[in-house]
């Protein structure tokens, strides 16, 4: 008899097992198609398949997250908050979600409410998304008018995240906005040191080189815009029009050259007092929003690497590994750190 019934509450575990692994796979491919159709920008189709998934599996959060990302492109805002709150009553931990809710706020210009909820997801430190939470933080402080914080946390995104295109263009503009045309060309030089070399990049690089009166620089960047097959219509007319912009340049400094020609001497003595800066290349193997935990990390790889330092910017201490004197040495090394260490690094040029 007790043996018929072990069996009996076997056979009952067992089914009920069944049954919910049938309840994930069924909620999970309708997730999956959600998603499918979410990056294909079919939202109505989208919303159709994460709220079959959310009836099936109300307390995963990642899909009443999703279900509210597609509302919100759909620019069902109400419902989307609802769903981005209903994920976080699921699961408070979900900052996916929190972000989001922030991300939503500022698309409806409650930019107070933008701004806390943000900073709000910013203090959970297993965040792997604080760059986009910084950057659309800094979206929220340019419409408050809050130049300062505009600055300082579209630094925090790239700081964070330096192949975040988006965000690293954004800080380029804006720097030539404000006529800082050296640390524009710093933030070109970091994406292209890490291989994002699109067109609009060298473009950027060689209209910076310009305004520096780098004028051979900013030709040879635009030759190389020009003749790339991937470069659209739209950049090599504002390339052509750079160039029309550089050569008068040239010619007025030529102009002005023949009428005021230094004596020798003073060009000799000119050059001794500016000597050429050669370039120094780093990888950049860890960004800390503390520098306790960036001098733990640093402590760490020491054991094996040598030359870490820290260095702080705009209130993010970065961890910073090797000089190279040229950007294929630094490039190979970024390569070992990977196979050997499994680190993923960013060039940096000081």
């Amino acid at each position: 008899m007790k043996k018929c019934f072990a069996f009996f509450v076997f056979l009952l575990v067992l089914s009920c097992a069944v049954q919910e692994q049938r309840e994930v796979k069924e909620w999970q491919y309708y997730y999956d198609l959600g998603m499918s159709s979410y990056v294909a920008k079919n939202y109505s189709d989208a919303i159709a398949n994460f709220y079959k998934a959310v009836q099936l599996s109300p307390r995963e959060p990642k899909v009443w997250n999703a279900l509210g990302l597609a509302y919100m492109e759909a620019k069902e805002f109400q419902k989307a908050e609802s769903a981005f709150q209903k994920a976080l009553e699921v699961d408070p931990s979900y900052t996916e979600a929190k972000m989001n809710l922030g991300i939503l706020y500022y698309n409806t210009k409650d930019y107070q409410r933008a701004k806390s909820t943000l900073l709000e997801a910013l203090k959970d430190e297993a965040f792997s998304q604080k760059h986009m939470a910084y950057y659309y933080l800094a979206k929220v402080y340019k419409e408050l008018g809050d130049k300062g914080m505009y600055l300082d946390s579209l630094e925090k995104a790239t700081a964070y995240n330096p192949l975040f295109l988006e965000a690293q263009m954004e800080l380029a503009q804006e720097y030539e906005k404000e006529g800082n045309y050296i640390k524009a060309r710093d933030v070109y030089n970091t994406l292209l040191n890490n291989n994002v070399d699109s067109p609009i990049v060298l473009l950027g690089l060689a209209r910076v080189n310009f305004e520096l009166g780098n004028y051979d620089a900013s030709k040879n960047i635009i030759k190389t815009i020009i003749e790339r097959k991937d470069t659209d219509s739209l950049v090599k007319n504002q390339a052509y029009e750079l160039l029309n912009k550089v050569l008068i340049k040239e010619q007025e400094r030529y102009i002005h050259s023949l009428a005021q020609e230094k004596p020798k001497e003073e060009q000799k003595r000119q050059v001794e007092e500016n000597p050429t800066v050669s370039k120094v290349f780093t990888i950049q193997v860890g960004s800390f929003s503390s520098y306790a935990r960036a001098e733990a990390y640093k402590k760490k790889i020491e054991t094996y690497l040598k030359d870490v330092r820290i260095v702080e910017q705009s209130g993010i201490y970065k961890v910073l590994y090797g000089r190279f004197s040229t950007r294929e040495e630094a490039e190979k090394e970024q390569k070992n750190l990977m196979k050997n260490f499994n680190i993923l690094g960013f060039i940096v040029e000081q």
